[in-house]
């Protein structure tokens, strides 16, 4: 009874979102007309989203079964971002959510390399790929890149522009090139490691002959 409840609900979900086909699967399925929770070994995807959790909740939204909500152990993997909270909210129709507590964000980049982004919430268009996120209290932002450690208030990122712009309490650092900047924002685009600031506080060490012996 399980499995025939599974595939009619993906079913009916594949026909309300037209184009998209979402797949769900889940040990525990239980609801009724406008909401299913799913419980243990869940997972949900929708082209290349795919979201992994044990609760989770599909809620219907003017006809359209629309938002997903995961409280726990949430891993959620798209095409370039790999990423984990503690709580997922999601609009499987515009491509958009938020998450938040404890959010550990990966986005891998063309070159290969990678961005890390450590904070308290981010929010994501998977459709546009672009990012905007804060850490609340005296936390900052916590974004490495290659040798730079950088940290903010606030962040955005768009993945097609490759530009992170950072807001707040801002601070680059680079130990290999001994730079140490402090300004109130920032950009740094990612593919040419460039910095653009206003009002800067600086520091670049240069190592005595002796110490380079």
């Amino acid at each position: 009874m399980k499995k025939i409840i599974l595939i009619a609900f993906a079913t009916l979900l594949s026909i309300i979102i037209f184009s998209s086909t979402i797949h769900v699967g889940a040990d525990i399925v239980e609801g009724g007309d406008d909401f299913y929770v799913l419980k243990n070994n869940v997972k949900v995807k929708k082209d290349n989203l795919e979201v992994i959790t044990d609760l989770a909740t599909v809620t219907l939204i003017n006809e359209e079964w629309r938002k997903l909500e995961s409280s726990g152990k949430i891993i959620i993997n798209t095409d370039t971002m790999e990423a984990t909270s503690n709580i997922l909210n999601y609009d499987l129709k515009n491509d958009e959510g938020t998450l938040k507590e404890n959010v550990e964000t990966k986005i891998n980049l063309e070159d290969e390399k990678v961005i890390f982004i450590f904070c308290d919430k981010i929010n994501f268009n998977n459709k546009n790929k672009t990012y905007s996120g804060t850490s609340y209290g005296e936390k900052l932002v916590k974004i490495i890149k290659e040798d730079y450690e950088i940290y903010a208030k606030n962040f955005t990122y768009d993945e097609n522009t490759k530009l992170l712009v950072l807001e707040d309490s801002v601070i680059i650092k680079n130990e290999k090139k001994n730079i140490n900047m402090e300004t109130s924002k920032a950009t740094f685009k990612t593919d040419k490691n460039e910095i653009s600031a206003q009002k800067v506080k600086l520091t670049l060490e240069i190592k005595d002959e002796e110490e380079n012996k």
